[in-house]
Parts: C-alpha cells; sequence; structure tokens
C-alpha cells in the first residue's frame, strides 16, 4: 500500500500517497470511491488519490469545489489539496488551511525575482523551493486569489533546514509554517 505518510500533528491530520498503481489498479482497489474525470490520466491519478487519502481519513468525507477551485469537504473541517511529482497530499483540519508540496529544484531559483523579497539573502534552490512552497500554501490557506506573493507575504530571513517552523505575514494576519522535507521536496501546510 502505497500510504506513504500519515501525520496528526497541531491539530491537523497529513496524509501522502505515493502514486505507484495505475489508474485501473486504483479503481480496482477502491472500486466505491468516485472522483472527476479528466483528459490526463496524470490528472485523473491525482484526483483518485486524494479522494482514497481522504477515504483513509475519513470514509464518508467528499470533496467539492469553490467558484475560485478551492476543496471544501461535507462537514464542518477543512481541506487542503497538493501533488508533486508521484505524490499526493491531503491536509484536513478543524480550521482553515494550506498546504504545498514543491520539488526542490533549480526552477524556483531561475524565476525568483518573480515571489522572492529583497530580504532573503544567500538565496540556492533549497530556499527558494521552500520560500515557494510556503507562499504557495498561504495562497491555499485564502482560499479566494487575488494575492501578489512578493507584497502579501513576507517571511523573515531564513535558514533552511530539513524541518522548521516560520512565522508568515500575510497581509495584517499572522500564520505558521510548518515544513519537511520528504523525499527531494518540501512539504508545507500553513495555519495560525
Amino acid at each position: 500500500m502505497p500510504l506513504l505518510l500519515k501525520k496528526d500533528e497541531n491539530n491537523i491530520s497529513i496524509y501522502i500517497w505515493k502514486i505507484q498503481e495505475s489508474l485501473e489498479e486504483l479503481v480496482q482497489l477502491y472500486p466505491n470511491i468516485e472522483f472527476p474525470k479528466f483528459k490526463s490520466e496524470k490528472r485523473n491519478l491525482e484526483s483518485l488519490c486524494s479522494r482514497i487519502l481522504l477515504y483513509h481519513h475519513c470514509t464518508n468525507l467528499k470533496i467539492s469545489y469553490s467558484e475560485s477551485g478551492s476543496p471544501s469537504l461535507n462537514n464542518h473541517q477543512y481541506i487542503s489539496i497538493s501533488h508533486c511529482g508521484n505524490l499526493v497530499c491531503i491536509a484536513v483540519s478543524n480550521n482553515s488551511i494550506g498546504v504545498d508540496i514543491e520539488e526542490i529544484s533549480e526552477k524556483s531559483l531561475r524565476s525568483h525575482l518573480k515571489f522572492v523579497n529583497v530580504n532573503q539573502t544567500n538565496l540556492n534552490k533549497n530556499k527558494t523551493s521552500l520560500i515557494w512552497s510556503i507562499k504557495e500554501s498561504v495562497f491555499k490557506y485564502h482560499k479566494k486569489g487575488g494575492i501578489n506573493f512578493k507584497r502579501d507575504v513576507l517571511l523573515q530571513d531564513l535558514i533552511v533546514k530539513d524541518r522548521g517552523i516560520l512565522e508568515v505575514q500575510f497581509r495584517e494576519e499572522y500564520l505558521k509554517a510548518h515544513y519537511f522535507k520528504i523525499e527531494n521536496k518540501y512539504l508545507v501546510y500553513v495555519c495560525k
């Protein structure tokens, strides 16, 4: 079973699925799980895996989407979903949550001028990948769009570690960004 991680911390449940099966194999293993169908097999796998992870959390929850594309549950809890490569992640909480999983790569370093504030020094692919993932998590936490990553999401200059907690200023609000490394990726979740 490719349930790679189930972690409960800070009143948040985090689940990560490592996709190793074909879509047909997963449908046979979980025949009662409904999921939106897309043209891309990769997108279908991600969609089904996010529902399988939710099934591991609670068997009777369903995901729907707002007009802005934010996922929500059919109970009082909040959900955030992310995928990167062959990993799919969900975070479920009683409070608003944003989660992102991001490959550590040169791509974020090449495009850092679009989202990294000038106070960040000693930039490298680890640092810019983590900063991007934090800002993407805040975007998902907000659920409404209309965020300028450079102006609206501020971080103190950070020292990258394999795991940690950072304070993030999102407009007038202060949030906690919890992060850890998994494979060659950062998983970040943001909450109050």
